[in-house]
């Protein structure tokens, strides 16, 4: 057996390490090379099969469940295939992962793609064996000619086939001769994550490489004016600082998107830890802005505007309400909400010339790329983004300023430059899920709502609008308009500073809240118990025209009510002190019901369980979509009985998660999550279980205690 001199080792290890070998020569063994036949699949001569991830995975499962459906409709082994994750691709479509839509989108086009190459792999058999292509088949990655009993690898194939046409619209597989789709299959950096073996973008070292820490303005969008910095210099290992604006010289904000981009002084040196120290110790003089909020007095002001003229985002029927009987007439209040994901922001990047190549734990690679673009003032084509696995992300990834501010400190010091943010600018400078009042008038006749009126007092985040250009904080359709005669949705804003973005299912966990409460008190108020008082809301019809162009599938909303309350046994007796509640959502096209079991006793809640239903269309992974049902529950008990951001004079109070804090392990309930059979294709998953858990646990402590909480976080 040869061995590998130094040399060969060293070439083999650096060019391996980038997630791409093409045609690498190692001595003493046969030549193998790699063909693509998508920019998603990559086979080996020698039988390996490579298949990259579309879209970023911040924990979601994406890395394992977009190559799944490739795999399927290629027709290999699961334990054949080799995942990397893609890097940025100007090719590739809705590379981006948020609003639940990684696999929503790509579902079909992952399967044309794995169902093309397999045509191509066709194809090229077909003139090998000189057989007819229709008289071939797949096999688990072999193409076989059932009449000769021959059969040819696809690593046999691969360089044939990867110089043949891509088919544009190849035959898809029935969905009933899936057989890996629908099977649990572990996720694929389980291991490396369990050993502590897996790389995150904070793992990375490169030859040369400067660490910065951006010392920022605790009023937010302050600017630095000048900064001093001789107590910083005396911290072993800090190199250099520079100034860096969110403006142009002109003023103007130079990412509108991202209005905390880059604004602070940066300390660089030798060491993270070095240059965290060296930012304690920089003296900064800050233009401070002329108005800061103060979020207790931004909540007097919405509460104040619930009386003011308002936008009417949708109508329905008589707006008049009048007085009516079994009506309510309910404020609800909502705060402003972190993303605290466990790795905080970073990014590594190294500028040369008029190229760039960046490595981050982003969200969105499409934005990422254009935001470099821009401040550096190169083309895009000349940029590498390199996507890392994220520990955590939220919405908060979602940006591009702390890639921004990493590509420029690397060109002004003409060397790699990691930025990595300290826990507490996480918390501070972050983009946080808007505050609102919201107040609904109802009423109900004859067992059902008859009357709705919902006003949404809020500070926007008017970037983001909805495609009918409504306001983002409530929707042209948000539940329950279709099913209501009189309806009556209005809006109005209120201006503030405070950054506001996305956020784990941003509006609807807010909406969600108000809606599943005020029904809760309205079927009390009718005396009718809540799970029959939904399922008359819903009624018997299978669709609801709610718009023009939208018909809402009422029965599978019925379906997944009927089956929560089944599982969790609804109705049956409870000890005094425990109670029931349900919560029910519509969103990014998937039905959720939940119910909560908990206990009061001396004014303490325990959370005892959480029921799941959930019609999401056909599940790809069932284990990683259990892992997302679970991890979204427990992220939204957190923020209904811990989640707050307090600012005061501009300044996030908040720091660290021992004040803003994260369900204990005493905390999780029991969790039991049922999904329902489904024909249609995969909707989002990340979001919709967030959002009913705040009301299903408020429902059951009135239940338990005849106490209604309609303010979060919950306070007894």
């Amino acid at each position: 057996m040869s061995e590998l001199n130094r040399r060969d080792f060293v070439k083999l290890c650096a060019i391996t390490s980038m997630g791409l070998v093409i045609g690498i020569p190692v001595p003493g063994r046969a030549e193998v090379t790699e063909k693509e036949l998508h920019p998603l699949i990559r086979i080996n001569s020698g039988g390996q099969i490579i298949i990259y991830a579309q879209n970023p995975d911040m924990g979601q499962g994406v890395k394992t469940a977009l190559p799944m459906i490739i795999a399927e409709e290629l027709d290999v082994d699961w334990a054949s295939v080799k995942v990397e994750q893609a890097r940025w691709d100007p090719r590739l479509q809705n590379q981006f992962s948020g609003g639940s839509l990684s696999v929503r989108l790509n579902y079909n086009t992952m399967r044309q793609a794995g169902a093309s190459a397999r045509a191509m792999l066709l194809a090229a058999a077909a003139d090998q064996l000189n057989r007819p292509i229709q008289e071939l088949e797949t096999q688990r990655g072999y193409v076989v000619d059932p009449s000769g009993n021959r059969r040819l690898s696809y690593g046999e194939l691969a360089e044939a086939a990867g110089a043949l046409p891509v088919p544009d619209a190849p035959d898809l597989k029935n969905v009933k001769d899936f057989r890996l789709i629908g099977t649990s299959v572990a996720d694929v950096d389980l291991d490396a994550i369990n050993s502590g073996r897996q790389h995150y973008s904070l793992d990375l070292k490169l030859p040369d490489m400067l660490y910065a820490v951006v010392r920022r303005c605790p009023h937010g969008d302050g600017q630095p004016v000048s900064f001093d910095a001789s107590d910083a210099r005396t911290i072993t290992g800090v190199v250099d600082f520079h100034v860096l604006r969110n403006t142009d010289h002109g003023g103007r904000i130079i990412l509108p998107n991202c209005p905390n981009f880059v604004s602070g002084v940066a300390v660089l040196a030798t060491s993270t830890w070095a240059a965290m120290q060296g930012a304690e110790k920089l003296k900064v003089e800050w233009q401070m802005p002329d108005s800061r909020d103060d979020s207790d007095e931004l909540m007097h002001r919405f509460e104040q505007a619930l009386d003011a003229e308002a936008e009417i985002v949708r109508q329905d029927g008589d707006a008049a309400f009048g007085d009516l009987e079994n009506s309510i007439d309910l404020n609800y209040r909502l705060p402003f909400l972190a993303h605290m994901p466990m790795e905080p922001m970073n990014c590594t990047a190294h500028v040369s010339g008029n190229r760039a190549e960046v490595w981050a734990p982003t969200q969105n690679p499409p934005m990422a790329a254009e935001a470099v673009a821009k401040v550096l003032e190169i083309p895009q084509e000349n940029i590498t983004i390199n996507v890392m696995r994220a520990g955590g992300a939220f919405g908060r990834r979602y940006y591009a300023d702390f890639i921004t501010d990493t590509v420029l400190l690397s060109r002004q010091f003409g060397r790699p430059v990691k930025t990595v943010w300290s826990r507490e600018d996480d918390v501070r400078h972050g983009y946080f899920r808007p505050a609102s009042v919201q107040r609904v008038r109802a009423a109900t006749s004859a067992g059902k709502i008859s009357h709705w009126h919902q006003k949404v007092v809020s500070h926007p985040r008017q970037v983001y609008l909805e495609r009918d250009g409504s306001p983002a904080e409530i929707g042209n359709y948000e539940f329950p308009a279709g099913f209501v005669p009189n309806l009556l949705f209005d809006y109005v804003s209120v201006p503030a500073r405070v950054p506001l973005g996305q956020w784990r299912g941003t509006e609807h966990s807010s909406n969600v809240f108000v809606v599943s409460s005020a029904i809760d008190e309205l079927a009390h108020k009718a005396g009718i118990d809540p799970v029959t008082f939904w399922l008359n809301l819903v009624g018997d019809e299978q669709f609801v025209q709610v718009r023009e162009d939208f018909r809402f599938d009422a029965s599978r909303l019925g379906h997944v009510i009927k089956v929560a309350a089944k599982r969790a046994r609804w109705g049956t007796p409870l000890p005094s002190g425990k109670g029931r509640g349900i919560s029910v959502s519509y969103n990014q096209g998937i039905w959720v019901a939940e119910i909560a079991e908990v206990t009061v006793a001396d004014d303490r809640l325990k959370v005892d369980r959480i029921t799941c239903a959930i019609d999401c269309g056909l599940v790809v992974n069932p284990q990683g979509a259990v892992n997302q049902v679970e991890g979204g529950i427990v992220d939204g008990l957190a923020a209904a009985l811990y989640g707050k951001i307090t600012v005061r004079d501009g300044i996030v109070q908040e720091s660290n998660f021992h004040d803003y804090q994260f369900c204990r392990i005493d905390d999780i309930p029991d969790i039991d999550v049922h999904f329902v059979d489904s024909d249609d294709s995969p909707r989002g998953l990340g979001e919709g279980p967030l959002a009913p858990v705040a009301p299903a646990v408020t429902n059951a402590i009135f239940a338990a205690t005849g106490k209604r909480v309609r303010e979060l976080p919950i306070q007894l």
